[in-house]
């Protein structure tokens, strides 16, 4: 079996649905729509193919009437394996092939077919053959009526037919009998936004800002050409939002016949369509601009659809894009104007006023002004960037003090939506232009806040900042908030807490509560175990009573998190996920990549490790988006995936959150990095590997003094990681110092973990009796524990420890737990080691096979291919291959190497 290269963006589940089809027999055929991607999803299976033949035709609409054209590209270049058929079919399949006279009467055409039918018979009695036909809507009728022939008669034989057929957007396929039984078809759906993003930053790099993301993704409807196309005409420079999309040639060729056919009339009520945020039939109507005959046409020929309530909406987004760019720039500012009289929302009036006036008006300039602060109430922060940013350009120039006032707000409306390039450029242009002095010190602190853990360049925005707060209480109070964070950054513990204790008298004699929240959530940090607790906990309860910003949000999210720290996971469940559900509301994306940090972790600790994992691949793709590193991100989703997801996919994300992180030089990231790459190598049962990277993070908690063994359970698996890669003196120092610490914060939760590492611990020494003792009454101690994995886990080890100890009645009752906590919590990588577990101590991963599976493994020992075991066994190729699919996926193994393996001894 091959190992699958990476999928195509987003079509990871399509592809194993097919391939697993494909597996079973018979064929399957992909329908969508043109650019949906459905090519590309050929590609990676046929790509994939090393053990089988793959024959290949791509069928083109301008070919379509020549006769037999796709069987001259199936059977171009493959094996010559006409010799073994009659004299009679060979010639007719040879006039097929235009290697001589087209057949011509039925009798010719029939053994056409039956020599087709025999080639492959042929070909698949040397290996399985693999056929592909992309584009099958445009199959000439002759190579058709063949395939059909064939596809009803292969019964047995080892051919699959793999298809694709291009359709209207919603209608069925048509194709299937192209396909030998059981056909499946299986349509190509649209992709996500977030694989879109994903897709346009593997082409053209990460500068694009989400904003501009969402844009093409809403004029592509997720369709994977046509974002690709508008991404590479748009590039990644910012593009005004009042500005038509510029839309390439090839997707007008696409699209352009359905517009061709419109009558003059019609134009003026699509180009009101084009520009109107909600289209509709009243809309329309109170506009002006409807007459029913203007609509018949566009309706007609599914440029518009209304539904029952009047909506209307273009059939696809880019027809509208098509429409409104194609417009003179007169036509769109009328349509805009006459909008702008309709619509009753201020914020759709104001949107576009904008687009109707491009000259500077302080009017409509406040007018812009007052639907960004309408707009983010709203929970739309991005909205509110473009109109405030809007704001600002419609500014006279002769007043850039004012102008500046609004780009600071459209730069802190961008930085709360998830587009932080877009707020640095707005902060650095307030900054510039700015007349007053709490403007510059805005635009100088949010600065300084995008520069995220590296704050090696802020001093001179601090300094700058603090002489002219230096007066004035709130503002002083802000500053010395800033310059806190920055000496904890440097490493000036002692620093910080002084400024901060200093920002909290400031705040407290200006009543500036969100500020006063926000400097005791970061002593709550800086201070460990109770003393720090008390703080969060206090932010967290003021936090509760104010409006939803930034810093009432951090200190609702570690507040939850200090009720995980302390074993009370249900409350911290349920703080969490009410600030999550506030987050999402306010529409504040850096917010919620934030929270969603909290999210898993919470998750992951409370036992629901398929939560865990949704939570966590969401926060990555958050953190790639709208964070000045995504280290953090990649972590979280490295941790997640080690508890329901893959090892595999941990590893990945692992290290990439470890580069990233020490690319940013945040030593507490560096840290968790280090610890969480440890964790992944502990999964992968490589404790060297974890010994080795768990070192790096412990040595930086000793050095940083920082040693909180309950912020991220790592610490037992660091001494079980040193124990099996032979440091034990090592790992008893480490147990005792980690111990002294935990009971002095009071983390009585790490209590199970560390029994479970001073058990593994006496075992080495050659007392595995006494630690599997220990151990069981540890379990029997914290059996109520609240963080389910921990349980498991130490049922796990306890199966380890009672199988050295030669009580396998014991080891099998610990392993059986351990398997059926892991699979109450979906902790699949970690139940399926367990599982693995548990059957070599029943006899070696083999056991359970059946006499057939058990004689498929000895053959391929003896390095048997799939024909030589097919035949030794009386089966058919295909069967074989059907129960090596089953057996890979069984007993977690990826090649025949490791399958061989199996049956191996201990």
């Amino acid at each position: 079996m091959s190992t699958w290269p990476a999928a195509p963006f987003g079509r990871a589940d399509l592809l194993a649905h097919a391939r697993e089809r494909l597996t079973g027999g018979g064929g399957v055929l992909l329908y969508g729509p043109a650019g949906i991607g459905k090519s590309t999803i050929l590609d990676a299976i046929a790509g994939a193919e090393t053990d089988a033949l793959v024959l290949r035709a791509a069928a083109a609409e301008a070919e379509a009437d020549l006769p037999y054209l796709a069987l001259v590209d199936l059977f171009d270049g493959a094996p010559d394996a006409a010799e073994h058929l009659p004299s009679h079919l060979r010639a007719a399949l040879d006039g097929a092939l235009l290697r001589s006279a087209l057949p011509a009467t039925p009798h010719d055409q029939l053994a056409v077919r039956l020599a087709v039918l025999e080639l492959l018979r042929a070909l698949a009695a040397e290996r399985a053959v693999l056929v592909v036909l992309d584009d099958v809507q445009w199959i000439d009728e002759p190579s058709a009526e063949v395939l059909r022939f064939v596809a009803r008669r292969l019964g047995e034989a080892p051919v699959r037919i793999l298809a694709a057929e291009r359709v209207p957007d919603g209608d069925p396929a048509t194709r299937l009998d192209l396909c030998p039984p059981p056909g499946t078809t299986l349509p190509v759906p649209p992709l996500p936004e977030s694989d879109v993003a994903d897709l346009l930053r593997a082409r053209f790099g990460a500068e694009a800002g989400r904003a501009h993301l969402h844009r093409i993704y809403e004029a592509s409807a997720g369709n994977p050409l046509y974002a690709v196309e508008l991404g590479r005409a748009l590039g990644a420079a910012p593009f005004p939002t009042t500005d038509p999309l510029p839309v390439p040639d090839r997707l007008r060729s696409l699209l352009a016949a359905r517009l061709a056919a419109l009558p003059a009339p019609d134009w003026p009520v699509l180009l009101v369509v084009a520009a109107a945020a909600r289209p509709s039939l009243a809309l329309l109507q109170r506009s002006g601009r409807l007459a029913e005959h203007h609509l018949d046409a566009a309706l007609a020929s599914s440029v518009l659809d209304v539904d029952a309530d009047g909506a209307i909406r273009f059939s696809h987004p880019l027809l509208r894009e098509m429409v409104y760019a194609d417009a003179t720039a007169a036509a769109r500012r009328e349509a805009h104007e006459r909008l702008a009289d309709t619509v009753s929302d201020p914020v759709d009036r104001a949107r576009h006023l904008a687009a109707a006036r491009p000259e500077p008006d302080e009017a409509l300039a406040e007018c812009l002004a007052d639907a960004a602060s309408a707009a983010r109430l709203r929970g739309a922060p991005a909205m509110a960037a473009d109109l405030a940013a809007l704001a600002a350009e419609r500014t006279p120039r002769d007043t850039p003090g004012v102008g500046a006032v609004r780009r600071l707000s459209a730069a802190q409306y961008a930085y709360a939506a998830g587009s932080p390039a877009d707020a640095r450029r707005h902060a650095t242009a307030a900054l510039r232009d700015a007349a007053d002095r709490r403007t510059r010190i805005g635009a100088r602190l949010l600065l300084v806040e995008m520069s995220g853990e590296d704050h090696s360049n802020s001093g001179p925005l601090l300094d700058a900042a603090f002489v002219e707060a230096v007066d004035t209480p709130d503002l002083l109070a802000h500053v010395r908030l800033y310059k806190g964070v920055k000496a904890y950054y440097d490493g000036d513990g002692e620093g910080a807490l002084a400024e901060l204790k200093r920002a909290e008298e400031a705040a407290e004699l200006c009543g500036d509560m969100e500020r006063l929240v926000e400097v005791l959530s970061w002593k709550g940090n800086i201070l460990l175990g109770t003393q720090g607790d008390e703080y969060l906990e206090r932010a967290g309860k003021l936090a509760r009573g104010l409006s939803l910003t930034p810093a009432t949000v951090a200190a609702r999210q570690v507040a939850a998190m200090s009720r995980l720290f302390k074993g009370e996971t249900a409350e911290a469940v349920r703080r969490i996920e009410a600030l999550r559900i506030a987050v999402e509301r306010a529409g504040t994306v850096r917010d919620l990549a934030s929270v969603l940090v909290s999210v898993a972790g919470i998750y992951w600790r409370a036992g629901r490790c398929a939560d865990a994992v949704s939570a966590g691949r969401e926060c990555v793709r958050l953190y790639v988006d709208v964070e000045t590193t995504p280290g953090p991100g990649y972590l979280v989703a490295a941790l997640a995936e080690s508890g329901g997801g893959t090892a595999t996919a941990a590893a990945g994300y692992a290290e990439r959150g470890l580069a990233a992180c020490l690319a940013a030089g945040d030593e507490d990231w560096i840290k968790l990095a280090y610890a969480s790459s440890g964790l992944v190598h502990v999964l992968r049962g490589d404790p060297v590997a974890a010994a080795e990277a768990m070192r790096e993070a412990y040595a930086l908690d000793q050095r940083l003094g920082r040693l909180d063994p309950g912020i991220l359970p790592w610490h037992a698996d660091f001494i079980e990681a040193l124990v099996g890669a032979g440091a034990r003196a090592e790992a008893a120092e480490v147990l005792d110092e980690v111990h002294k610490h935990a009971r002095h914060l009071d983390r009585t939760i790490v209590f199970l973990g560390l029994a479970r590492a001073r058990a593994v611990l006496t075992a080495a020494t050659g007392e595995a009796r006494e630690g599997a003792e220990a151990l069981h009454r540890a379990i029997e101690e914290w059996q109520d524990h609240p963080y389910p994995l921990e349980v498991a886990r130490a049922y796990y080890t306890l199966g380890g420890l009672e199988r050295r100890a030669h009580r396998r009645g014991a080891a099998r009752a610990a392993l059986s737990e351990a398997v059926r906590r892991y699979a109450a919590a979906e902790a699949h990588p970690w139940r399926e080691v367990a599982a693995a577990d548990l059957a070599r101590l029943d006899g070696g991963r083999g056991a359970g096979l059946s006499e057939t599976e058990r004689r498929i493994v000895e053959l391929v020992r003896a390095g048997a291919t799939n024909r030589e075991i097919a035949r030794a066994l009386f089966l058919s190729i295909k069967a074989v291959e059907a129960n090596l699919t089953r057996l890979y996926r069984r007993l977690n193994v990826r090649n025949r190497a490791q399958l061989a393996r199996v049956l191996d001894p201990e």
